[in-house]
């Protein structure tokens, strides 16, 4: 089964400060908890009042689309 999900988070070439908006999307373990992860990271920037970058926006949809798809792989 190919990771797709932890080959974004590899290649992600974000700038310092987008990578520091989305930190918590590369400790990821599994496609489920990338998902989850993803889902927190716009909740609390929501709950917060603070805007996600256009670049880190891109990376989250990445990591989600990707994890989506290794998780509907398995079934």
């Amino acid at each position: 089964m190919r990771e797709r999900y932890k080959i974004v988070i590899r290649n992600n070439g974000l700038r310092e400060y987008d990578r520091e908006q989305v930190k918590y999307v590369f400790e990821s373990s599994s496609a489920k908890d990338a998902v989850r992860r993803v889902k927190c990271v716009y909740t609390n920037a929501e709950r917060n009042g603070r805007r996600i970058s256009y670049y880190a926006k891109q990376f989250l949809e990445a990591v989600a689309i990707s994890a989506e798809t290794d998780i509907a792989e398995v079934k």
